[in-house]
């Protein structure tokens, strides 16, 4: 394959080349990149970035629900009485199952109801449907209103998130291991394990040394853990049905051997032997052979029975329920267990490699219906032991059993789900009695970014987060899968992750896939010989092995038909292993042999569903893509290394920069800065910018929220960007529907200078001109909310003192702008200190909220409802108009953080021969030290895109190149390297050094100067050390650490600095005797005459004489009679030295 220029212009055509196995295409590389876009376009506008989320919980409505109440079997009630009487006529107990399960309305919550059959012997035989709870709605779900709308109420808003008492929450998915899957370690010793789905009861395999006896020369052995038991796994082969050692040895399959495993397998023979032979001496047994089944049933009897948590069941009873529960039949039971010893002992040598606990094909994502399903089950059998109980009280009295509803509260599940989505605190996957953190959070919206970063997070959850080890690094797996820059620093870093922007979360497959496999040419365990099934290739369907084939080629092609099911054929250890479950992370991929097809499309009129139908475009999992070769894109695909062929690839990725996640896609020139700037931007500075959030501000109610008052759109391009934002077509069908904009910030003229040492390291100086005319200008909403008892709740619960809205004089604020209710009119200014809701009790006191010492704005709204309750609240909104000042901070698109040093005046600024005065002046020194090349890229690429008016992309990874910019400068009349010559502002001449200039985009960040104001004279104090308290809310005191006081004393400053950490901190007095050099107490003493005076008494001395007194911090007074109660005396002298 090679790569010619076209006559036309420099677009490399595609030449055939047999290496990469492709057929003449009569497209250039420019169309099959354009392809790529209009791909990705019609993928997001039908999939979009949530769609993981809303298709989990329409998969548990439709289907979850039904299996949970399934699964919970029938439910039976026994009264307490002597069990002796069952079966005869005087029993009287109830069975109560559980029918069809549906929702009975749309709201904000819908009700789950179900049919309830109930069967009772004599008493009654009666079916009801009743409602037992109410379950949150996802937005945007099939349950909610606004599914089936067009238009909805916010055009950005994509839903995925729940509405719980007037906050939106969402669910983070969580990672977790992919149960029902053989799973083979080396530490802390070899060991195999299987963990069922079903019971979650893990089931451990372990090579141990074996125990060194008269006549047995110990070394390593195979031992089975089971139940809390542990003996040798040989014995367990026979008692599920084993005949001979040579069956066992087909079992385990272990094909041609060394001698080292053969002298394993040995001494795991003659070691069950020993075994057994001390059990039949304990149980007074003649017969010394285990070699048979009910011998064989006998021994794992007697271990089990004697473990820690013996289990009540027979042999065959809690084989079935705990040993792989998956799996029918003890022989294929046997089958699977010799598998396990196989993956043992092969990996143990070398032939098998070790699982890893951080690769994602081990590893499942639990969504909205996993988890929803996790705490549901929780409540539905806590609602179970009530209506049990109280059944058994009316069974027992020998009374006639009521309604059903009568039993069953449905506040359980309503207010356990509620209490679960307030909290976050979630039922852990595996242990009943704990809770997580960390599955809930409440959505943030600051701007569209940080909203979908939001919903498409992940997260680990581990033990302890100290010792997480190799779970905060990145893995091969990750790719295309997680974004590997998108994760937050500090405890957090590595644990919580953002998916790729292209990454889909698999959903169950309903249909009958087991089905399809035998007809596909698969044959069942149950039904073929051993011999036949060493010669032949395993089958498993989400981790169980299900049966084998003979011909693996054949017979994975035939089962590529659906779209979202994965199958990996490894060759080394003849399996073909199929997934069909939830939480698997797929990624869309083109497949090189089927490029042809995109010629054929009548004028790319198809939708993304159609182009998987044709098989242009494959979703390729974890296990999948490790056998697929996989192009970069589509330049990547047909260049070879220099004088070399192209490789042969299988796939293609539609773009490379799909690899990131969304926060990160967006950067322009991103693969140019230091990493860490990258994570700064993507998981700080972006989702902290000041943009324009929804379309719907003035009916939203939102506690603090901020809006930029002019948006604009960055000069530069990136492909993510493109395809996610508002285009005229896609694939031929115009897009209607608008999309939110993830930039959020406008385009700033920054020039990089040095300003009268006001902009050291990373801070900014800014025109104050430009700010007047209304840059980076912005509002800032919050809202203050009131809650008061309803007339009905009062006379319910008999309140001594009713609480309403209302006016009053309020002696702790202004009330003038408050109406007779209580309310503020709408317009109104409010200032500190003023009321800015009214409540009144009918004993006359205020109980109204007042603005804090910082907190001031203009009235925007009203709101006056009821909560679900019962009870009356009140929203107000204020607005206040913020202009950057001193102190705010702002933010390049590079991670480039720096607050405002100084607002200078226009006329000062140096200026450009065409009269361009820059909006910004950064240091140069900002750019060495925190390495973002990638920002001067962008200026110089801005500067050609502004005068060439031609839009250029900035996608990571396939940027324009130094000289392409550089040449495009010069055909706009510019210097290569975006340098020029400036006149100085003050003096007029032109200034010796040039200086870089370029539009930049830029954000304003939340953090502002007028939010963090904080000050002080003299305040609360803490009632134990007399210093002040802490929190700016509580009128608080300033931080003064080590660094701020080395600061003053270098200035010299002792004055101020006595000031500020004795005088306005924790300022008090001693008394101190100049005799004995200790404290003096001041007591109430007698004196001459019979009359008592107050005055300081040295108890040491028995005088007070020689007393003085002396300023000390009371941190210091504090200590020494801490000191004191401890028998240590602490002596001052007060001489002046």
């Amino acid at each position: 394959m090679e790569v010619e220029q076209s006559p036309d212009g420099p677009e490399p055509m595609i030449v055939d080349s047999p290496s990469n196995g492709i057929e003449d295409l009569d497209m250039n590389v420019g169309s099959l990149e354009k392809f790529c876009k209009e791909a990705a376009r019609s993928f997001f506008a039908e999939w979009g970035l949530i769609s993981h989320q809303i298709n989990s919980y329409n998969e548990f409505i439709e289907h979850g629900i039904q299996d949970l109440f399934d699964s919970l079997g029938e439910v039976n009630v026994e009264p307490g009485y002597d069990p002796s009487k069952k079966g005869n006529a005087e029993w009287r107990h109830a069975n109560v199952s559980f029918g069809k399960v549906y929702t009975q309305e749309k709201s904000d919550k819908a009700k789950t109801g179900k049919d309830a059959y109930i069967v009772k012997n004599v008493v009654s035989d009666k079916k009801k449907e009743i409602a037992i709870g109410r379950i949150p709605v996802m937005i945007r779900s099939k349950l909610c209103w606004l599914h089936t709308l067009d238009k909805s109420d916010c055009l950005f808003d994509s839903g995925g998130y729940f509405l719980i008492k007037g906050m939106e929450k969402t669910f983070i998915a969580q990672e977790q291991r992919h149960l029902a899957r053989v799973w083979v370690t080396d530490k802390p010793s070899w060991m195999v394990s299987y963990l069922s789905e079903m019971k979650r009861k893990r089931i451990y395999i372990k090579l141990v040394e074996a125990p060194k006896a008269e006549g047995f020369s110990g070394g390593k052995v195979v031992n089975f853990f089971f139940l809390y038991a542990t003996f040798p796994v040989w014995i367990m082969f026979f008692a599920l049905g084993a005949s001979s050692d040579k069956e066992v040895f087909e079992m385990i399959d272990l094909g041609e051997s060394n001698a080292d495993l053969i002298n394993i397998i040995l001494a795991t023979v003659k070691n069950a032997d020993e075994h057994y032979k001390k059990f039949c001496e304990d149980a007074d047994e003649h017969d010394k052979n285990f070699r048979r089944v009910d011998k064989a049933q006998d021994y794992v009897n007697g271990q089990v029975k004697v473990s820690k948590f013996p289990p009540s069941e027979s042999f065959d009873e809690y084989v079935d329920k705990f040993l792989f529960p998956n799996i029918s039949g003890h022989r294929q039971k046997a089958l699977f267990l010799g598998y396990m010893v196989k993956c043992l002992l092969l990996a143990c040598f070398g032939k098998r490699k070790c699982d890893n606990k951080d690769d994602f094909r081990n590893k499942r994502l639990d969504l909205a219906g996993e988890l929803l399903a996790r705490e549901l089950r929780a409540h539905i059998r806590h609602a179970e032991r009530r209506m049990v109980k109280a059944m058994q009280r009316d069974l027992y009295g020998d009374r006639d059993l009521q309604l059903i509803e009568r039993y069953l509260d449905a506040s359980i599940i309503t207010n356990g789900l509620n209490r679960a989505f307030s909290t976050g605190a979630w039922c852990h996957p595996y242990k009943r009695t704990e809770r997580c953190s960390g599955i809930v959070a409440t959505l943030r919206r600051t701007n569209p970014l940080q909203m979908m970063s939001d919903l498409r997070k992940t997260r680990q959850q581990v033990a302890y987060a100290g010792k997480a080890g190799d779970a905060r690094y990145p893995n091969p797996s990750y790719w295309g899968k997680l974004c590997f820059l998108s994760t937050p620093d500090g405890e957090n870093c590595g644990l919580v992750k953002n998916l790729a922007v292209t990454a889909l979360v698999s959903l169950k497959v309903t249909e009958p896939i087991l089905d399809k496999l035998i007809s596909s040419g698969m044959e069942k365990l149950d039904a073929i010989s051993l011999t036949s099934i060493s010669n032949m290739d395993k089958v498993f369907l989400n981790g169980d092995w299900v049966g084998v084939c003979a011909d693996s080629s054949s017979f994975a092609a035939r089962l590529l038909e659906s779209a979202t099911v994965e199958i990996k054929w490894d060759k080394h250890q003849r399996e073909v292993r199929i997934f069909s479950d939830a939480g698997r992370i797929l990624r869309p991929l083109l497949i090189v042999e089927n490029l042809k097809k995109i010629s054929k499309l009548k004028g790319g009129v198809c939708s993304f569903q159609h182009l998987l139908d044709q098989g242009i475009i494959e979703l390729i999992g974890v296990e999948e893509e490790e056998d697929c070769p996989t192009a970069w894109g589509i330049r990547h695909l047909f260049m070879g290394d220099e004088g070399q062929p192209a490789p042969k690839y299988t796939h293609c990725e539609l773009d490379v920069s799909f690899l990131l996640g969304l926060s990160c896609g967006i950067i322009p020139f991103a693969n140019h800065n230091f990493a860490r700037r990258v994570l700064y931007q993507a998981e700080k500075h972006s989702q902290q910018a000041i943009g324009f959030s929804t379309t719907n501000p003035n009916i939203r109610v939102d506690t603090l929220s901020h809006q930029l008052y002019y948006p604009q759109k960055p000069l530069f391009r990136t492909v993510i960007a493109d395809c996610l934002g508002r285009a005229d077509y896609s694939l031929g069908r115009k897009d209607s529907m608008p999309r939110p904009e993830y930039f959020n910030g406008q385009n700033a003229i920054v020039a990089v200078n040095v300003h009268q040492g006001y902009n050291q390291e990373d801070s900014l100086v800014m025109n104050r001109a430009s700010l007047e005319r209304g840059m980076f200008r912005t509002e800032h909403f919050r809202s203050y909310k009131a809650e008061v008892e309803n007339k009905e709740l009062t006379k319910r619960f008999k309140l001594r003192d009713k609480v309403d809205f209302g006016k009053m004089q309020s002696k702790k604020g202004k009330v003038d702008s408050l109406d007779d209710d209580g309310f503020p009119y709408i317009g109104a200014s409010l200032q500190s200190g003023d009321i800015v809701i009214g409540k009144v009790a009918e004993s006359g006191e205020d109980h109204g909220i007042k603005l804090k010492h910082t907190e001031k704005g203009m009235v925007q709204k009203v709101v006056l409802s009821a909560n679900d309750e019962g009870k009356n609240f009140a929203v107000v909104t204020l607005r206040q108009v913020r202009s950057p000042c001193l102190g705010d901070k702002f933010s390049s698109m590079h991670g480039q953080k720096g607050v405002v040093g100084f607002l200078e005046s226009q006329e000062n600024f140096p200026f450009t021969r065409q009269g361009i005065v820059p909006d910004i002046v950064i240091n140069p020194h900002a750019f060495p030290t925190r390495q973002t090349p990638g920002q001067l890229l962008e200026a110089a690429l801005g500067k050609g895109i502004a005068c060439g008016g031609s839009v250029r992309y900035a996608t990571p990874f396939t940027t324009a190149s130094v000289d392409v910019i550089t040449e495009q400068l010069h055909r706009a009349g510019f210097s290569r390297w975006g340098s020029e010559k400036v006149l100085n502002g003050r003096t007029g001449e032109v200034m010796r050094s040039m200086i870089f200039m370029g539009p930049t985009f830029y954000q304003r960040l939340i953090h502002m100067a007028e939010d963090k104001v904080k000050f002080r004279n003299t305040g609360p104090v803490h009632p134990l050390t007399r210093q002040p308290v802490a929190d700016r809310k509580r009128f608080g005191g300033v931080k003064f650490g080590e660094m701020e006081r080395d600061c003053l004393l270098a200035h010299g400053a002792a004055s101020n600095l006595h000031e500020r950490l004795f005088m306005l901190s924790d300022f008090s007095q001693m008394h101190i005797c100049q005799t004995c050099k200790r404290a003096a107490n001041v007591i109430l003493r007698p004196v001459v005459g019979g009359n008592k005076i107050r005055g300081p008494y040295c108890n040491f001395c028995q005088s007070s004489e020689n007393i003085v007194k002396i300023n000390v911090p009371y941190g210091a007074k504090l200590l020494y009679q801490e000191l004191f109660s401890m028998g240590i005396c602490l002596k001052f002298d007060t001489e002046v030295c």
